[in-house]
């Protein structure tokens, strides 16, 4: 069982670097909310004594979580990293339970600091199977299956979804050539400006894609006047799903819009859903909100996987998400709690250097043919199957930090 196994010698934190990371997009991507060129990002590198090392990424987006590349650096600068740094853990149990009360651990954390807690459960859990050189995917399914809280990790390839943001007719022709290339079979389209315009483009890209199922997500950007114009005539076109249509804090909204529409198309949460207790207002009503597990924002491997669980327990339809711009770090976080579910909806993200200049680690990890990644790497490779590359890295990074057992340096 994945939480009986000791380190031997003892895992102690010998080192830690914190980058603060920016790498340029080859195509900008624009949604309702926000229009990007690049992206900026926050990676952990955890280093033990006996010289392995391990990874965590966040990308903290105040419209999702309310947090701030800033407050992120900040609260593992001052709270965390000084307080990890020489710390020994025993065994895979001992990494578990410091997970496990990482608020408690760090009481001046808020709860919501949830990028935060990412980044240590990243590093943290890939530096333990780097250390027992065993895939994290066979630890977490041993000691999840026991549980019930996961199926063994599967062995076939994750189908990936593409997605159509807002933009030009120039852009959108160049996401279009490359995900005909790719053959893809399913879709999700950035809504929320023009719905006329949204609706034609829609039914243009059906044409190109005949084969694909769609889904569609408005990042909040509708009222709940515009959803319920919007949402009939999105169905007409076969649209299957309906991600965030109201503002994150819209609950009076909410209630009204599953009343009407949730027995007729599942209605996904994503800015509105970071944690469990988000929901409430939802169940307490009788509702089943669909959701969009997104690692970064739910806290990292080990509480998205808690977060499935419940889901599964109230019969909860759930897909695996993704940030704009994820490195290889955050794709194989999100691949690994695919393979180790096995019933997510959709999957999203692994776009690697389609969208990125350049990724973390060379090769790319990125999904190809048909949207297919195989998922052999996390059944043969320690931890997180990372190779990252420590001279992208140090491109990549506008600052880094570092604490080594007996303090910081600088």
């Amino acid at each position: 069982m994945m939480s009986d196994l000791p380190f031997q010698p003892e895992l102690q934190i010998s080192a830690i670097r914190l980058y603060q990371t920016e790498i340029p997009f080859r195509l900008s991507f624009n949604h309702a909310s926000q229009q990007r060129a690049a992206v900026t990002g926050i990676v952990l590198q955890l280093s033990s004594a006996c010289g392995r090392h391990g990874f965590g990424e966040v990308l903290p987006r105040p419209y999702v979580s309310g947090e701030t590349d800033a407050s992120v650096v900040a609260a593992l600068r001052e709270v965390v990293l000084p307080a990890l740094a020489g710390q020994c853990f025993v065994s895979v149990s001992a990494i578990l339970e410091y997970l496990g009360n990482f608020y408690q651990q760090h009481p001046a954390l808020a709860p919501s600091a949830s990028c935060v807690r990412t980044a240590v459960d990243l590093a943290l859990l890939d530096l333990a199977g780097q250390c027992l050189q065993q895939p994290l995917a066979t630890l977490l399914s041993a000691g999840l299956s026991e549980t019930g809280s996961a199926a063994p990790t599967q062995n076939s390839d994750i189908q990936y979804s593409g997605t159509y943001g807002l933009g030009d007719a120039a852009l959108l022709n160049r996401y279009q050539q490359a995900y005909q290339a790719l053959d893809l079979r399913a879709f999700k389209l950035k809504v929320g400006l023009d719905l006329n315009a949204e609706l034609a483009l829609l039914s243009d890209l059906q044409q190109s894609h005949p084969q694909a199922s769609w889904r569609v997500d408005a990042n909040g950007a509708w009222s709940l006047t515009q959803a319920r114009q919007a949402i009939p005539q999105l169905l007409a076109l076969g649209v299957q799903c309906i991600e965030q249509p109201l503002a994150a804090n819209d609950q009076a909204g909410y209630l009204a819009l599953f009343a009407e529409y949730s027995r007729v198309v599942p209605l996904m949460l994503d800015e509105s859903f970071c944690r469990w207790s988000d929901l409430g207002y939802l169940l307490d009503a009788g509702f089943q909100p669909a959701l969009n597990l997104r690692v970064s924002k739910c806290g990292g491997i080990l509480s998205t996987l808690a977060l499935a669980a419940l889901a599964r327990q109230h019969g909860l339809m759930y897909q695996l998400g993704a940030q704009v711009g994820e490195s290889v770090i955050l794709t194989r976080a999100g691949q690994l709690v695919a393979a180790v579910l096995g019933d997510c909806r959709y999957h999203e993200g692994a776009f690697g250097d389609y969208l990125l200049c350049h990724d973390l680690q060379q090769p790319s990890l990125r999904f190809g043919a048909k949207g297919l990644l195989s998922n052999a790497a996390l059944q043969t490779m320690p931890g997180l199957a990372l190779q990252i590359d420590q001279a992208l890295l140090n491109d990549c990074s506008r600052h880094c930090d570092s604490w080594f057992a007996g303090g910081r340096s600088g």
